[in-house]
């Protein structure tokens, strides 16, 4: 056995003990007795909820109620199981329930508005976002749904009203701002947009050097793509990832040659904003941080491999080096495989505009940068050659 082979086996036995471990602790928190914490238990049924165990969760929320059935937060949080199930109607009883023992809580709030907008009772779910806006001005999620929602109804301008309300309250907010560029084009008002999504200005590419210790970036490529590949956070088809490998930070230990390309991403950060436009105006500007700390992870990417679109709204800057890509990368007959793409935004923001669309060629070496609120994701390939790639995002610390 190779030393790559027992260090992959060493890594799925850390995770399923791990696992395991986790497995057991949810099953102690979670039997029910007369004398049960119904704290405690609400936390362990949130935990279940959180990670798709619904029935477990379910059955936790109603040994919550059975002791105290005007408990709020199971009252709300059993409602949304029920939304899942695509029962509305008991889900938004059970939320006036909540709301008539706690009329102050802006979640349940938000709760509402999203049942109330699965049932396509689109009114009543405007005025139920409107009061979680304004029972806690600061909460992101009722802005970004109620601006969704008047998308929906084909209102652009008062989406964009929603989406500037967000920003004039929170400061910066990457999901609202990107939210609002591609509402601009719904609206008509495509030169506003273009210049919030200014790929040609802001899509830059990193003049990379491989770091102190190798003598050449294939030779740093291979080093960093086998860290990847071997790293005991590896996970298959996680975030945005499909038909891929996905792992968890790298500028944890073991490090490996991720040390120097720390210091490789921080040049760059600071290139890029030695480059950018005199526009104070422009956000990618106007918020640029003075100080950052970096979020990395890599990428392996198997056949039909792809990201879907997203975007990064911890960060301000985003950021992908590429170690290893197929060669119909480079087969003009292959329609953009394996490319990445900007501009497309996700299905469950409800524009109804054709997006502007921009492709961008990867190149082994290469380190692409661009602002963290650009929609992004990547065309899915048909290879058995992987695609290996390191992203990380600036998160600002001002």
């Amino acid at each position: 056995m190779s030393k790559r082979e027992q260090r992959q086996r060493a890594a799925r036995a850390q995770r399923l003990r791990a696992q395991k471990a986790r497995s057991q602790q949810i099953a102690r928190s979670s039997r029910v007795g007369p004398r049960a914490d119904p704290a405690a238990l609400m936390q362990t049924a949130v935990t279940l909820h959180q990670t798709g165990k619904l029935k477990q969760a379910e059955k936790l929320y109603l040994s919550i109620l059975a002791a105290d059935p005007e408990h709020a937060d199971a009252l709300s949080s059993l409602a949304m199981i029920r939304h899942q199930a695509g029962r509305y109607a008991p889900a938004i009883k059970l939320l006036y329930r909540a709301i008539a023992k706690v009329d102050d809580n802006p979640g349940y709030f938000m709760n509402l508005g999203t049942v109330q907008t699965a049932a396509g009772q689109l009114q009543d779910a405007e005025q139920s976002y409107r009061r979680a806006i304004k029972l806690a001005p600061g909460y992101a999620d009722p802005y970004y749904n109620l601006g969704d929602l008047y998308l929906r109804l084909g209102d652009a301008e008062a989406a964009i009203a929603v989406f500037d309300a967000c920003m004039a309250a929170r400061g910066r907010d990457y999901h609202a701002l990107a939210y609002k560029a591609h509402a601009l084009v719904d609206a008509g008002r495509h030169e506003e947009a273009r210049y919030l999504l200014d790929f040609d200005r802001y899509v830059k590419a990193y003049p990379f050097e491989a770091p102190e210790g190798f003598a050449s970036i294939d030779a740093f490529n291979t080093a960093l793509a086998e860290h990847v590949q071997t790293h005991p956070t590896l996970r298959s088809n996680v975030m945005s990832t499909e038909h891929g490998k996905h792992t968890g930070e790298l500028l944890r230990m073991p490090r490996g040659p991720m040390g120097p390309m720390e210091l490789r991403i921080h040049e760059a950060v600071r290139w890029y904003i030695a480059n950018l436009p005199d526009d104070p105006d422009h956000p990618a500007v106007r918020w640029v941080p003075g100080h950052w700390k970096l979020t990395t992870w890599g990428v392996v990417m198997l056949d039909k491999g792809h990201e879907r679109a997203h975007i990064h709204p911890n960060g301000w800057l985003s950021g992908v080096f590429y170690l290893q890509l197929p060669d119909l990368i480079d087969d003009p007959d292959r329609n953009h495989e394996g490319w990445l793409e900007f501009g497309r935004p996700t299905r469950d923001l409800h524009v109804k505009s054709d997006p502007v669309i921009r492709h961008h060629k990867p190149a082994c070496g290469e380190m692409v940068l661009f602002p963290s609120y650009f929609y992004h994701g990547t065309i899915p390939f048909r290879s058995r050659q992987q695609r290996i790639c390191v992203a990380f995002d600036v998160e600002p610390l001002d």
